[in-house]
């Protein structure tokens, strides 16, 4: 059992917009950038799974880093 850590979704534009309260970049909450750090793994695909549904939602194709 190899543990492998997932990576961040962070793409360095690290703004949020007024109006989605999302991070330009990465599309993440300001809550969900606290917690990333210690999220358990389930916690941060769980996340990773609603950045992919955000992106196609806004016509954005899905960030190589949330792969």
């Amino acid at each position: 059992n190899r543990h492998t850590e997932l990576q961040s979704p962070c793409l360095g534009v690290c703004v949020i917009d007024a109006r989605s309260g999302r991070c330009h970049g990465c599309f993440r909450t300001p809550g969900e950038i606290q917690i990333w750090p210690r999220a358990t793994d389930a916690q941060k695909r769980e996340i990773l799974t609603g950045l992919r549904q955000r992106r196609t939602a806004a016509g954005l194709p899905e960030s190589p880093l949330m792969s």
